[in-house]
């Protein structure tokens, strides 16, 4: 019994782990929830199939798998939808087609669909409460307990005990490793984040945005857009750090951070190029929006009042260069905008120049 349980655990770390590297690689964010949510419960589903081969004996009359927790994680991983797909599997397979049709295998359809109603009651989806996933399990547990008692009568008391142990055990194992491999993607996920963030702003980097860049550009191949480059530069900002201190120059990019977010769209991709110089692709913006854009933000600027570290306050302005792709072949467009820029600066500050093909 124990090599087999041993062989079970193994199947199951087994499969939450990849499983788990699968979903994150392929299915998440490049497939509706609803079809993420079928794909997922129909691969559980599949998932259960397997763990009621690598079965191990709990005595000489009965065998004991853990197609149950295929159903409780499917419903936790993806609500009822996911559930859904998974139990019905299991439940098909165990009429038809595991030891034919029979009272047993009626038996255990109807506890792979108690197990599914009881997890899409009690378990919120994705939050790991450890009371309600131990209720799940011991719920689930008692309409299996009741299964061997119809089906053996007086003999479910030698399988009590031992069944029960390796179930709970297995289900606690799931709930933590679960638990263990949603901390691993979150902090995953934050490690990349940080990779493409400006630690000071919060804005991307000059490097997420060149890769967005060049993405933005490579799918205007296939599917024509227009879109502008705005680049911003704070006017005289040496002054500001050689005059309050560069606790105060940092102040003020972080706010300006701010203004550059709330004066666009949530859609609109904003970078800290380095320094005191950001970029900003603007989506749908061209030749006839893109000063009125443009001018907006340097207005907005304008009128806000920067709080500096030391309780003192100070304004800015900015020079706005811009340039429109594919008006600017997206080679040149950078150095267009740049260029524009430099003639702002040129033409006096706090303004805005826009450069044409």
């Amino acid at each position: 019994m124990l090599e087999k349980l041993i062989n079970n655990f193994t199947l199951l770390t087994s499969f939450l782990f990849f499983g788990n590297m699968a979903r994150s690689r392929f299915l998440k964010d490049r497939v509706g929830s609803n079809l993420n949510f079928i794909i997922s419960g129909v691969v559980l589903g599949l998932f259960g199939l397997l763990l009621m081969h690598f079965t191990f004996p709990i005595n000489s009359l009965v065998v004991a798998d853990f197609r149950q927790l295929a159903i409780i994680v499917s419903v936790f991983l993806g609500g009822a939808v996911s559930g859904f797909w998974t139990t019905l599997i299991i439940a098909i397979y165990r009429l038809i087609f595991l030891h034919g049709l029979s009272s047993a295998s009626i038996l255990g359809a109807l506890n792979a669909a108690l197990t599914f109603l009881l997890a899409v009651w009690l378990l919120p989806k994705r939050k790991f409460i450890l009371g309600k996933w131990v209720l799940v399990l011991v719920l689930s547990l008692s309409t299996t307990l009741a299964t061997f008692y119809l089906t053996l009568h007086e003999k479910v008391a030698a399988i009590l005990i031992p069944f029960s142990f390796v179930f709970i055990l297995a289900g606690m194992f799931s709930f933590y490793m679960l638990r263990y491999l949603k901390r691993s993607d979150d902090l995953l996920h934050m490690m990349k984040e940080a990779a493409h963030r400006d630690f000071l702003t919060g804005l991307h980097n000059l490097r997420a945005f060149e890769a967005f860049f060049d993405s933005k550009v490579e799918a205007s191949y296939i599917e024509p857009a227009v879109f502008s480059l705005l680049v911003v530069d704070i006017d005289h900002f040496k002054q500001v750090n050689d005059t309050y201190g560069h606790a105060a120059g940092d102040a003020v990019l972080s706010q300006l951070a701010d203004v550059l977010r709330d004066t666009f769209h949530p859609g609109d991709y904003i970078a800290r190029k380095g320094g005191e110089e950001f970029v900003i692709i603007v989506d749908d913006c061209g030749i006839d929006k893109v000063r009125q854009v443009a001018e907006r933000l340097r207005r907005n600027v304008e009128n806000r009042i920067f709080a500096l570290p030391e309780g003192d306050s100070i304004r800015v302005t900015i020079s706005i260069g811009a340039a429109v792709y594919p008006v600017i072949d997206s080679e040149q467009l950078f150095e267009k905008a740049d260029q524009a820029l430099y003639a702002a600066k040129e033409a006096g500050r706090n303004q805005v120049c826009l450069m044409s093909a």
